[in-house]
């Protein structure tokens, strides 16, 4: 099974098939997130009081350390993880944090892969 970690504290985000975020919308808006584990799946989990909006930026942040997730050294609408594979290889996996927003890249020694349909918007940065 593949999990997930923080790039800053590496400590582990995923239960199961899901990974646990805090996080923070320009609205000021704080919950609790669970987003599908699998890369190209947008179905997310949240508290159904907390509402976002389409084009909403939302902040991802670690519950265990507390860091910021932004991929900043790519693009401020980006945020970081780091995937596990079952042999232990570790892959960087960039997604979007504009709600509506389908982008998700996988980085690794052999490429790139995107998912999503508006995976072309950052592909050039990467």
């Amino acid at each position: 099974m593949k999990h997930y970690i923080c790039p800053k504290c590496r400590g582990y985000l995923s239960v199961d098939n899901e990974i646990i975020f805090i996080t923070k919308t320009n609205n000021h808006d704080t919950a609790m997130v669970l987003l599908s584990a699998e890369l190209g799946n947008y179905e997310f989990r949240k508290n159904s009081n907390v509402n976002f909006e389409p084009g909403d930026h939302v902040n991802f942040i670690c519950p265990l350390c507390y860091e910021n997730l932004n991929a900043e050294d790519v693009d401020q609408n980006l945020a970081k993880v780091i995937m596990v594979e079952e042999d232990g290889t570790e892959v960087n996996v960039l997604f979007s944090k504009i709600v509506g927003e389908k982008c998700t890249y996988s980085i690794h020694e052999k490429g790139i892969k995107a998912f999503g349909d508006d995976a072309d918007k950052y592909i050039s940065k990467l």
